[in-house]
């Protein structure tokens, strides 16, 4: 049965007549007794009884009248809600995000984005940017956010792209980078050779590092009491108190560093996860 024979069925026990019914809903009489008699086929059990005064409905005919308007009732209430809520904004997003942009820049977006869209369920997993490349590749996230260049096929979307800086305290800020130690930090690959090559560029040897940290504000404490000097993404310094310096290539080229939204094509079709890269981008 569907919507039509709903009506059908209703409509007569309503009028009890075989030719009314057909006139209310505007269909032949041979057509409409065809088709009660495919709904009581499918039912398995006659649901009329034929007179000449009209028409009767059996017990079990009339049995299934409320279930027919929970039924009717229950579609006329679905597509109000769809009406009334054609904008709505829900589902799920789960977001993996480098762990720099995570601290420094997501916050702000977050809150914008959770206030305006309240009934989407926002999940958030921090890594380092190599990681969430392989658990995007893995359909573990919405999209993710991560640092540097990786092979994507599907959805790429340059966030951003930010200055490299040299740091140290502001006593050092003058010494040769070369008369005091570096500052190892541990990092993916990609800047790792852009790091290599600077130095090599600039004829520094970092062969006198004596300090290896795991994380930025590691460093930056340390640079700043001077300890050493490091090179550091400038998305962490605004709150630095030491000496920050913009670094080039060789060919003038500035040493930075892109962050790029990565997302899958079928996830790009939704659209709380449309609407957070639109968060994303907005300055």
């Amino acid at each position: 049965m569907d919507e039509k024979d709903y009506k059908l069925i209703l409509t007569l026990y309503k009028l009890k007549n075989i030719t009314k019914t057909s006139e209310k809903l505007f269909i032949t009489q041979p057509a409409l007794t065809k088709r009660i008699k495919k709904i009581e086929k499918d039912l398995g059990t006659d649901l009329l009884i034929r007179s000449k005064k009209g028409v009767l409905f059996t017990p079990l005919g009339e049995s299934i009248i409320p279930y027919i308007k929970t039924v009717v009732n229950t579609l006329k209430q679905m597509r109000e809600h769809v009406s009334s809520n054609h904008n709505f904004i829900g589902g799920n997003l789960t977001v993996g995000v480098s762990l720099n942009y995570a601290r420094y820049r997501l916050p702000k977006v977050l809150k914008n984005y959770t206030e305006a869209f309240p009934n989407v369920d926002v999940n958030i997993a921090t890594d380092h940017s190599k990681n969430l490349y392989n658990r995007l590749k893995n359909d573990e996230f919405s999209i993710v956010i991560i640092r540097g260049e990786y092979k994507w096929d599907e959805v790429t979307i340059l966030l951003g792209t930010e200055p490299m800086c040299l740091v140290c305290s502001k006593e050092n800020a003058n010494l040769s980078l070369n008369s005091y130690s570096y500052i190892g930090r541990t990092t993916d690959l990609i800047s790792q050779g852009k790091i290599q090559t600077w130095l090599f560029e600039n004829n520094i040897s970092i062969n006198n590092t004596k300090l290896w940290v795991d994380n930025i504000d590691t460093c930056l404490e340390m640079a700043k009491h001077g300890l050493g000097w490091g090179i550091l993404p400038k998305i962490c310094l605004k709150n630095f108190d030491g000496y920050i310096k913009d670094l080039y290539f060789s060919d003038g080229a500035p040493f930075s560093r892109s962050t790029y939204i990565l997302c899958k094509n079928f996830y790009y079709m939704l659209p709380q996860v449309k609407l957070f890269i639109q968060y994303l981008k907005r300055k």
